[in-house]
C-alpha cells in the first residue's frame, strides 16, 4: 500500500482576485511607523487634522450619549434631520435644488463613494481619474471591479487637458471622477473646465462622481463650484461630500452623498448591506453643526487654512523645493530635487525623517505609473505652535 502524505493548507489560502492590489505594501502606512519612532517626529503624511472641533458639535454628540437618545440604528439613509440640515446646506451653500429625500447620510465619504460604484458599476466598466489622483479612488475602483483609466493633468498648474480627456472617454466609459479641490495637488476645477467635461459628455450616459471634502478650503478668492450645478452635469452627478475636514474630525466618518431620490436609496440599500448606518450620536453632532454654526465659522476657517498654506510654502520654497501654491485643500505637492537630491519618493522621505524629524507622503503614489516623478506631498491641516516648529525645521534644509 502506498504511502500518501497530502500537504495540509489553510481553507484561508485562497483571496478573492480583486483584493490583490491591497496586498501590496503600502508606503503610507509604513512611512507612518517609521515617524513614530522618532523622537519629537512630526507626520505631515496622512491629512489627519490637528484643530480643534466646533463645541455644537461637540454638544450635538453629547447631548444624544446623555440626554436619552435611543441608541439604536438609524434609517440605512441617516435620521430625517440630519438628512434635511445637509439638504439645506447643499442648497445654500453649494447652489443645489435637493430636498432631504435626494440625500443618504453615510459612513464617511468613502463610504458614500464605494457603495455608489457597487450600485452602479458592472465588472469591466471604466471609470476615468484625473492624475495625480486620489490613490483611495484608484484602490475602491479596483476592488469593484471597475478599471480606472487616467487622465494626466499636466503640472505646474494641473489645467484640464482637454484632448486627453477626449481621447479616454470611449464606449465603456461609465464615470468620470471629479474631485474639487483636489487632493493630492489641491487643483481646483473651473467653471469653464467643468462646463467644457459637460460638452465632451454631451450624447453619452456617462455619470459623474465627485468628491468635495475640502469644498470650504479655497484660496486668492477662489470659489467653490459644484460640478452638479453646471448644466450638462446637473443630470448626471452625484454629489458626495463630507465633514471630517470642514469640522477637524477625520475619524468621525460623516459622509454624505446626493442625487436623484431613486439613485439614492438604491445607493442607500448597498449602505445597508456594507455598514448599516452612520453613528447615530455622529449624526446628530453634525446635525448640530450645521444648524448653529454662523457663516464667520466658515470664512474664519478659510482664512486659516490660507495663512498656513502662505506661511508652510514659503518655508517649502525657502528650502529650495518647487512649489505650485495649492488653489484649495491642505495639501502641497512638491517638487524636491534641489532640496533633497534625486533620490526616488520613498528614499526622499526617508531623508526628510532623518535630517529634521518630517513625514510626508511619496508623490509617486498619486501616478498610475510614477517613474521619474520627483515630488512629496504635505499636509498643513496643524495648529500655530505646531505650524511655527514645522517651517523651522524646513527652512532649516536650506
Amino acid at each position: 500500500m502506498l504511502n500518501m502524505v497530502t500537504r495540509m493548507t489553510s481553507p484561508f489560502e485562497s483571496l478573492a482576485g480583486r483584493r490583490e492590489h491591497l496586498g501590496v505594501a503600502n508606503p503610507l502606512r509604513a512611512l507612518t511607523d517609521v515617524i513614530n519612532r522618532v523622537p519629537n517626529g512630526i507626520n505631515l503624511g496622512q491629512g489627519v487634522c490637528d484643530l480643534d472641533a466646533p463645541q455644537p458639535l461637540m454638544d450635538g454628540v453629547i447631548d444624544s450619549l446623555q440626554g436619552g437618545d435611543r441608541q439604536t440604528y438609524t434609517p440605512y439613509s441617516g435620521l430625517p434631520e440630519t438628512r434635511s440640515a445637509i439638504a439645506k446646506k447643499l442648497r445654500d451653500f453649494n447652489g443645489l435644488d435637493v430636498d432631504s429625500d435626494q440625500v443618504l447620510v453615510s459612513l464617511g465619504s468613502s463610504g458614500a463613494f464605494f457603495a455608489a460604484g457597487m450600485c452602479l458599476f458592472e465588472p469591466g466598466d471604466e471609470v476615468i481619474l484625473f492624475e495625480p489622483f486620489y490613490s483611495y479612488h484608484r484602490s475602491a475602483l479596483r476592488l469593484m471591479g471597475a478599471k480606472p483609466v487616467f487622465v494626466r493633468l499636466p503640472e505646474p498648474d494641473f489645467a484640464l487637458d482637454v484632448d486627453a480627456l477626449r481621447e479616454a472617454i470611449g464606449p465603456r466609459t461609465r464615470a468620470i471622477v471629479i474631485n474639487t479641490p483636489a487632493n493630492p495637488t489641491g487643483k481646483v476645477f473651473s467653471r469653464d473646465e467643468l462646463a467644457t467635461i459637460a460638452e465632451l459628455l454631451a450624447g453619452t450616459e456617462t455619470l459623474v462622481l465627485t468628491d468635495e471634502v475640502y469644498e470650504y478650503m479655497l484660496y486668492d478668492g477662489l470659489v467653490h463650484t459644484s460640478p452638479a450645478t453646471i448644466p450638462g452635469l446637473t443630470e448626471r452627478c452625484l454629489t458626495i461630500g463630507g465633514f471630517s475636514k470642514t469640522f477637524s474630525v477625520t475619524g468621525w466618518r460623516v459622509g454624505f452623498l446626493a442625487g436623484p431620490a431613486e439613485i439614492v436609496d438604491a445607493i442607500g440599500l448597498v449602505c445597508d448591506q456594507v455598514h448599516v448606518c452612520a453613528p447615530r450620536p455622529l449624526q446628530r453632532g453634525v446635525a448640530r453643526a450645521l444648524e448653529e454654526l454662523p457663516a464667520k465659522f466658515y470664512s474664519d476657517l478659510q482664512a486659516g487654512y490660507e495663512m498656513r498654506r502662505n506661511r508652510f510654502c514659503a518655508a517649502l520654497e525657502t528650502a529650495g523645493f518647487e512649489v505650485t501654491r495649492p488653489q484649495g485643500a491642505y495639501y502641497v505637492l512638491a517638487g524636491y530635487r534641489d532640496a533633497l537630491g534625486e533620490l526616488d519618493p520613498y528614499a526622499a522621505v526617508l531623508e526628510l525623517i532623518d535630517r529634521v524629524a518630517i513625514n510626508a507622503v511619496p508623490g509617486d503614489l498619486f501616478y498610475e505609473n510614477g517613474e521619474g516623478i520627483r515630488s512629496i506631498r504635505f499636509h498643513y491641516a496643524v495648529a500655530e505652535p505646531q505650524l511655527d516648529e514645522i517651517c523651522h525645521r524646513i527652512e532649516s534644509l536650506a
